[in-house]
């Protein structure tokens, strides 16, 4: 059997002369191609859209929390997790940056930040909480943050004035994300028991041609 990875298109073409060894070899390089495609660097933007204002209570079909990151599947199971990040930015602050930049890794008594979760299954479900503060010499502070699935916000406090705003998620908040999850497909090994039929009778159709 000889086989052929083109672009995300796996082509299996059967040679009757082939041995069935070689069908599972190839088989198992297959497996080995696509788990390589998983651990590719991808940047992905994403958005989600209407939320509730905490302090009014009204809900606001346009706003929108934007956000993008990067990273790569190393350990194949699907997930990009927070350790698997090269880049993560939400709500206007970049919490990790490429070559070790970003709040997390350059904190200062102005703004220090952190990853509490992160984890993106590349079915399309992101799941994460990130948050920031920091203060100045005259006892003004700020600080904000990102809790998917409940709510995100920031504020500042000083000597003579104060602000938040805050808001939380509904049934109606919208999630795009790009580029999107991919179409499931059948996997090479999924395939391979329909091939292995074709080569056992090909092969008993020819033995009883020869006979």
């Amino acid at each position: 059997m000889t086989c052929r990875v083109i672009g995300n298109v796996i082509f299996i073409t059967f040679i009757l002369e082939e041995t069935m060894r070689k069908d599972w070899m190839c088989a198992a390089v297959l497996a080995a191609g696509a788990a390589c495609a998983h651990a590719q660097e991808t940047t992905w933007q994403f958005a989600y859209q209407g939320f509730i204002d905490t302090a009014t209570g009204e809900f606001l079909p346009e706003e929108r929390l934007t956000g993008s990151f990067s990273g790569a599947d190393g350990n194949h199971d699907g997930v990009i997790s927070a350790d698997e990040l090269t880049m993560l930015s939400a709500y206007n602050q970049t919490y990790i940056a490429p070559a070790g930049g970003g709040c997390v890794a350059d904190p200062s008594p102005y703004l220090s930040c952190g990853v509490v979760r992160f984890t993106y299954a590349l079915n399309g479900n992101l799941d994460f909480a990130v948050g920031y503060s920091g203060t100045d010499e005259f006892e003004s502070g700020w600080y904000g943050g990102v809790n998917t699935g409940v709510s995100f916000g920031s504020g500042r406090y000083g000597p003579f004035t104060s602000w938040e705003e805050r808001f939380a998620w509904t049934a109606e908040t919208t999630f795009t994300i790009s580029p999107p999850p991919p179409v499931p497909e059948p996997s090479a090994m999924l395939l391979l028991p329909a091939g292995l039929a074709v080569v056992a009778l090909a092969s008993r159709r020819r033995r009883n041609v020869s006979l």
